[in-house]
């Protein structure tokens, strides 16, 4: 996890799923912990498959950022996880961009 000023940069690995959410977890909760902080990219350049387990720390995720006024932004989606979701229509909760300086311009407005 990079962390550059009051915005955090988490890249996910090859999986996001029950054998590694805990540590998604973890990462996650640093940043709610820190009260500057104000947005978080998650990269998924390298994500090849997310399961409902990962989905489901994601949109809980959402869900804590919200209460907490921090924004997400979702970037790099490999073909595989774009296609996750758009079958599961998770792209209408999450602000999705092609690369991690959009997804920055995004949060730093």
């Amino acid at each position: 996890m990079d962390h550059t000023g009051k915005i955090y940069t988490i890249s996910l690995e090859e999986r996001l799923d029950a054998e590694n959410v805990n540590e998604f977890k973890e990462l996650t909760k640093q940043v709610l912990d820190d009260p500057d902080a104000n947005g978080i990219v998650i990269n998924f350049e390298n994500t090849k498959f997310i399961d409902s387990i990962g989905l489901g720390a994601l949109v809980s995720f959402l869900k804590a950022t919200v209460q907490l006024n921090i924004k997400i932004a979702l970037c790099r989606f490999t073909p595989q996880v774009k296609q996750i979701f758009e079958l599961t229509r998770l792209y209408r909760l999450f602000d999705i961009f092609e690369t991690i300086e959009e997804a920055e311009d995004f949060l730093n407005k």
